[in-house]
């Protein structure tokens, strides 16, 4: 009898931590923003520069932005129309998309352009353009939210990126002609540069990022 009484008690306190448990674990519950919501990991579009041979810096760039969850994968510069037609479907079929694109050399000559393009054909701006060295120098016109120009002035090959005037985005063109042991060559390898792009991808993913309401308070009955 004694075991039977124990066993009643302890099922009737299990009864009553659940039900003043359940409370919280619907409010809790309710205060995530549904699943559809949830941004997803950035789609990210590497352009490597002459003959796809000397910017493999973008490969190794890719492969980390892989490992931090986000769909990359590099192109050669020959494949920027392609592209171009690629990002304007996709912003137009998913607006809230975070969409990046790097290039290097001559695939970050292929970056502006194609963000020129994006604006031209009034989808909705890339998120985020990140390029290494290009080397013709051109007027950024829209098209992206946020645009950052890594060059060397000093190296006889890149060139800033000129802001146009109807450009309403964040710009910065970053001369990195004091930087040691880089050149146009190899500015795409840096360890260093892709742990700042990698950093720059998550916050580009943030800000694109839905702001959830909070849940409304029942009234009480």
């Amino acid at each position: 009898m004694k075991l039977i009484l124990t066993r009643l008690a302890a099922a009737v306190l299990a009864t009553s931590l659940i039900g003043h448990a359940a409370p919280a674990m619907a409010q809790r519950a309710a205060a995530q923003p549904p699943a559809e919501q949830q941004r997803q990991p950035a789609r990210v579009y590497l352009i490597r520069g002459l003959f796809d041979v000397f910017s493999l810096g973008m490969d190794r760039l890719g492969s980390h932005l892989r490992r931090d969850g986000h769909a990359a994968r590099v192109y050669g510069a020959a494949s920027a129309d392609a592209l171009t037609a690629e990002i304007i479907a996709r912003r137009r079929a998913a607006p809230g998309e975070t969409v990046v694109l790097i290039g290097h050399s001559l695939g970050a000559d292929a970056a502006i352009r194609i963000a020129n393009r994006v604006q031209a054909a009034g989808a909705e701006p890339i998120s985020l353009v990140v390029t290494f060295d290009p080397t013709s120098r051109q007027e950024l016109r829209g098209g992206v939210k946020r645009v950052v120009n890594l060059f060397q002035s000093n190296n006889g090959w890149a060139v800033p990126v000129n802001r146009g005037q109807a450009f309403a985005g964040r710009f910065e063109n970053r001369d990195l002609r004091d930087m040691a042991g880089i050149n146009h060559l190899n500015i795409e390898k840096s360890g260093a540069l892709h742990r700042q792009v990698q950093a720059w991808v998550a916050e580009a993913v943030a800000a694109d990022r839905p702001v959830s309401q909070p849940a409304r308070a029942r009234p009480r009955r």
